[in-house]
This record gives C-alpha cells, structure tokens and sequence, in this order.
C-alpha cells in the first residue's frame, strides 16, 4: 500500500485544490472517511472541499452532520454549483467509496476535472470510472476508512477526537459491527482510532434508529419467505417509494436471524426502479449473485437496481440465479 500513499501524496501536493465525492445517498463510510481525508489534506497545507450530498442520507449521517455544524469542525462542505468556481486545470477529484460514475454524487464532477484519483473497497468491476491519473480498489478491505487509517500511519499523523469518532462509526457500519468484511488488519485500524480519542457515547448515539424505523422494519420481516434453505427473501411491496439505505439496512437485519445464510430485501426506490440488497454470511457470494443481475458489491455485501420491472420479476429473476448457482 505504501505505493497508493505515495501517489496519493505526490497528487495532492501537485495539484492547486482538492474536492472530496463519494457515493449518491452516502454513508458514514463514505463520508467518514472523505472527512478523514480532508483533515490529511488540510494537514499538507493544501485547499480542500468535500462536495455536499444532494441525494437523500441515512439516519447516522444526518445526525453526523449535525455534529459536525454543533462542532465548528470546519469542513468546507460544498454543492456542485458553487464547486464550479473552484474548479480549475490544476484540480484533483478523489472519488472514495465507489468506483462505477453513475453511482457518484456528483457525475458532472468527473466530466469537469481532468485528474481523477479513485479509492473503493468494493470488487472491481467491468464498468467503472475512466482516465483517472489512479486507480486503487482493494476489495480485502473492510471500508474506505480503514485504507485512510492505513494513511494515517504511513504518514504518522492522527486526527482529532471527532473526526475519529465518525470514522469508527463507518468502519462499524460497514463491517456490521465487525462481523462480516472483518480481518485483522479491520481490527488494528479501529484500535489506532481508538487511541486518537474515539467517544464511544458520541458513537453509539450516531447509530441509533428512530423506534418509527424500526417498526416499520419489522413489519416487513414478518412477511419473508425463504426461496431456498437458507435463502431468506423481504419483498417490501410495490406501494411506498423506499430509500436504498432502507434495503440495506432491511438485509442486514434478515441476515442476523437464525439459520439464515443470504439475505435478499427487493423494494421500489423510484417511480420506474426497484432495487434489491444482498447480503451473506461469507459461505455465498452475492456479488456473483447481484452481477448476474446487473449489479455487484461484495461476497457478504452487494445490491442491483431494475428498471421497468415489478418486484415479482425481479424476485423470480433472483429465484432463477439462486436455483441455477
């Protein structure tokens, strides 16, 4: 990895300002670890701005953000608009968390900077972001935040107790709590955010629900059905448009039940769209599973969307690849 940091630090120093993207609808791994980042960045005397989501966000971010404000963390969170005026020849665009353009926040952003540098932990896949000056995907890592704690390291730097925080938050996120995606190298990395101050109270109210959303979560796992020993599948309905994080945090919970090994939650996100979140226990993998469909992710952790499809089709479409693996 020393060679990624190694570039990674030669093109943030060569370059005039730096902005920060992740993924539509982010998370804590995502945006903690954009926010780890800028602190590195602003650390090597240099202009950085973490372009602002417009796309709907998660419980935990929203409760991050308003962290961050009651803080004065002084983050220069901005929307593409305005983003414009700051953009120039000598610009670096870090895009972290995801590798496909039509999943970044911002696809404009890829079309207006020529310097591109990508950081993802999700398997490699066929379509993905073009002419980047670097390209670093690793799918044995646990989350962004863990490749940007290895940084820390290497250049023998912390963060404050905050940052730390909201990055300890992501990793858990995205392990689910250090159950799936977990090595040891995962355990190490939340051990040196340990030691740079993480509060655990602070933490642990950044991911709590709402009891509405739990509720409502549970109501739909009442109506699941296996489609195959072991295959545990939510179908939560055609009616109510559902956010992407609603799937994926419905899949997780599918999973933590007994006996289940792979889970599927299929909802509509979009009047046209329905999408679907996959998740297993490590002995399947539903990244082969979701790219037979289109999508991708991880072996424990991947999701597919569909467009002009029912949720009956897209249930007997996921039947059909389940039955034939």
């Amino acid at each position: 990895m020393d060679y990624l940091f190694q570039k990674l630090t030669e093109n943030i120093k060569s370059h005039s300002n730096v902005i920060l993207m992740t993924h539509k609808h982010p998370d804590l791994d995502g945006m903690g670890s954009a926010i780890g980042l800028y602190k590195i960045i602003k650390e090597l005397k240099k202009e950085c701005y973490v372009v602002k989501p417009t796309s709907k966000i998660d419980f935990s971010l929203e409760k991050a953000f308003q962290l961050i404000e009651s803080n004065n963390m002084n983050i220069k969170f901005m929307e593409y608009p305005n983003l414009l005026n700051i953009i120039d020849d000598n610009s670096l665009l870090i895009v972290l968390d995801v590798q496909k353009p039509e999943l970044v926040e911002c696809k404009q952003l890829l079309e207006k900077n020529k310097d591109v540098f990508v950081i993802d932990h999700h398997m490699n896949t066929s379509v993905h972001i073009e002419n980047t000056v670097f390209e670093y995907i690793n799918s044995n890592k646990s989350s962004v935040v863990e490749i940007i704690v290895d940084y820390l390291k290497y250049l023998n730097k912390s963060v404050d107790f905050l940052t730390a925080t909201l990055m300890s938050a992501g990793m858990e996120i995205d392990t689910h709590s250090y159950q799936l995606k977990t090595t040891d190298a995962t355990f190490r990395a939340a051990s040196a955010l340990a030691r740079m101050g993480v509060d655990l109270t602070l933490k642990n109210e950044l991911l709590k629900e709402s009891m509405e959303d739990v509720i409502r979560r549970h109501d739909y796992i009442k109506n699941s059905y296996y489609i195959k020993e072991g295959y545990l599948l939510c179908d939560m309905g055609a009616g109510e448009i559902n956010e992407t994080v609603d799937l994926a945090i419905l899949a997780d919970e599918l999973l933590r039940l007994d006996g289940v090994q792979v889970s599927f939650a299929v909802g509509k996100i979009e009047d046209n769209t329905v999408g679907v979140s996959a998740r297993s226990m490590g002995k399947v993998s539903v990244e082969v599973i979701m790219s037979a469909l289109g999508g991708g992710g991880h072996v424990t952790d991947a999701a597919a969307t569909f467009e002009n499809k029912s949720n009956a089709e897209v249930i007997e479409m996921i039947k059909k690849v389940v039955m034939e693996g």
